[in-house]
C-alpha cells in the first residue's frame, strides 16, 4: 500500500468581480448564464441615469436588467417600469434568445406598463399584481402582461415551459377576483397573509389557467420548476398546520 499526501483544493477561488449600478439604490434578485457565455443580471433600481445605468426610473423603483459578457463587462442595460413601484424578482433567457422578466407592480397604465392594476387595496407596502415583461435578445420590450386579484399578489418565480409558454408563481392574498379564480385559504388575519398562487400562460402571455394552494395560515411560494413528467414542483415557506392543502 502506498501512502501519499492529499491536498484539498479550494473550489471557490475568485476569478473576478464587477460592480454595476447608478447613484442610488440597486438590488440584484436574479442572474443567469446566457447562451453566449455571458450573464443576464436583473433586479430593482431606484437610480437615475448615472454610473453605468443608461436610463432613469419612471417610478421610484423599476425593473433593471444588465447584460454582461463572460468577464462581467457590461454590454447593455434596460429599465422597465410604470409610474409607481415595480420590483423584479425572476428572470430567464428564453429558447428564442430573448428574456422573460417577472415580479410585482404597484403601477397602473403608464411608462412601460400597458394594463391597469387589479389591486384595489390601500396597504401601500403590500399591494400589487404579478407583472411580466418579454424582451428580445437586446433587451427591447416585445410585450408585457399584468395578472392579479383585488388584493396583493407578488410574483417570485417563473420558468419557460416545454410548450413555449410560461409558469408563474408567488404569493397571493386575493380572493377570487380579477384574474384569480380561487379564493385564498388563509384565515390567519395576519397582514400580509397569503397562499401559493400559480398561473400558466401561453407564449404571448395569455392566461391559460391558475391554481391556489395553501393552508389556513401564511404560505409563500418562492420557487417553481417544470419536471420531467410535465408537471410542476413548487416550493416556499408555510406557517400552516394540517389544513387546506
Amino acid at each position: 500500500m502506498t501512502v501519499g499526501n492529499v491536498f484539498a483544493q479550494n473550489p471557490l477561488v475568485k476569478m473576478w468581480d464587477k460592480r454595476h449600478g447608478g447613484s442610488y439604490w440597486d438590488v440584484l434578485s436574479c442572474f443567469q448564464k446566457t447562451k453566449d457565455g455571458g450573464y443576464i443580471l436583473a433586479g430593482a433600481s431606484a437610480s437615475y441615469m448615472s454610473g453605468n445605468k443608461s436610463q432613469g426610473t419612471q417610478g421610484l423603483y423599476d425593473y433593471w436588467i444588465v447584460k454582461v459578457d463572460s468577464l462581467g463587462n457590461k454590454q447593455w442595460d434596460k429599465d422597465f417600469g410604470g409610474i409607481e413601484d415595480d420590483y423584479l424578482y425572476a428572470c430567464q433567457q428564453t429558447s428564442g434568445g430573448g428574456y422573460i422578466l417577472g415580479g410585482y407592480s404597484f403601477s397602473g397604465i403608464g411608462g412601460d406598463k400597458t394594463q391597469a392594476s387589479n389591486d384595489t387595496s390601500t396597504m401601500q407596502n403590500y399591494r400589487g399584481d404579478y407583472w411580466i415583461v418579454k424582451t428580445d435578445s437586446l433587451g427591447i420590450k416585445q410585450w408585457d402582461k399584468s395578472y392579479g386579484g383585488y388584493n396583493s399578489d407578488m410574483l417570485y418565480s417563473l420558468q419557460q415551459t416545454t410548450d413555449n409558454g410560461y409558469i408563474l408563481g408567488g404569493a397571493s392574498i386575493s380572493q377570487n377576483s380579477g384574474d384569480k379564480t380561487y379564493p385564498t385559504k388563509d384565515t390567519s388575519l395576519i397582514y400580509p397573509g397569503g397562499d401559493f398562487w400559480v398561473i400558466k400562460i401561453d407564449s404571448l402571455g395569455n392566461k391559460q389557467w391558475d391554481k391556489d394552494y395553501g393552508g389556513y395560515d401564511l404560505d409563500y411560494l418562492y420557487s417553481l420548476k417544470q419536471v420531467g413528467d410535465g408537471g410542476y414542483l413548487l416550493g416556499g415557506t408555510s406557517s400552516s398546520g394540517i389544513n387546506g392543502d
